[in-house]
């Protein structure tokens, strides 16, 4: 299995090493038959966008496969039964465990928390810098993992119903069943939406996904809402 780590720190793997390793493994642990390469295709295309076909020869025979994303593994994972789901689903946390290296040295130490430190002022300046002029522009200058759509729509005061309403409709969401509310995945891979996955106790461990608009989304999708009429921008 190869697992490639993009500059962005975001993890990829091909779609077959996915299938062979992860995919099958679960299904046949919950006693489900395995998912041949060409049905596993079709999944993938059916739910993710902007996807590249890549071919190579396996055995005398030419074999289809895509590279797929971290998040692209979990929405086409999300289509299996709630079994084979929480095998995956743990498997797939695994991968983002991060490697953290300690500090050989206290003087390391010092140096590594200067470091983060000064990348910490970075991202606040640069935020304060790149913020719209409008009212609500201010609370992007935090530093934070993400933010639900619901928060956003109060913070720029829409109803959270419009705003997934308005999302939809501009092709941002998308509207199919399997991933009803969720991201395109074009926007995902631009940086502008992360989705979180949870496990609901309370309905027999059922995963929800969330969608979480990053520091970046959230200064794209203003933009976006201005554009389209739906906010009015104001001049600070």
């Amino acid at each position: 299995m190869k697992i490639s780590v993009m500059q962005n720190h975001e993890l990829n793997m091909s779609s077959l090493d996915f299938l062979t390793d992860y995919i099958n493994p679960a299904r046949i642990a919950a006693n489900e038959s395995e998912v041949r390469n060409n049905d596993f295709n079709k999944k993938i295309i059916d739910e993710c966008d902007d996807l590249v076909t890549y071919e190579k020869i396996v055995r005398g025979n030419t074999v289809k496969y895509f590279e797929l994303t971290y998040d692209q593994m979990m929405l086409v994972g999300m289509r299996e039964s709630k079994a084979v789901r929480k095998n995956l689903l743990a498997k797939l946390r695994e991968l983002q465990l991060p490697n953290f290296i300690f500090p050989a040295s206290f003087a390391d130490a010092l140096q590594l928390a200067a470091d983060q430190a000064k990348q910490i002022e970075y991202q606040n300046k640069h935020l304060m810098l790149s913020a719209p002029k409008v009212d609500f522009a201010e609370r992007l200058t935090k530093v934070g993992y993400g933010v639900t759509l619901d928060e956003f729509s109060y913070s720029v005061h829409l109803d959270p119903s419009e705003i997934f309403t308005v999302l939809r409709e501009m092709k941002i969401l998308i509207r199919s069943r399997q991933s009803y509310n969720l991201p395109m995945q074009r926007y995902i891979e631009s940086g502008y939406f992360v989705v979180r996955q949870t496990i609901n106790e309370r309905e027999s461990d059922s995963i929800a996904c969330i969608p979480l608009l990053t520091r970046k989304g959230e200064l794209w999708l203003t933009h976006k809402l201005i554009k389209a009429g739906v906010l009015k921008a104001v001049a600070v």
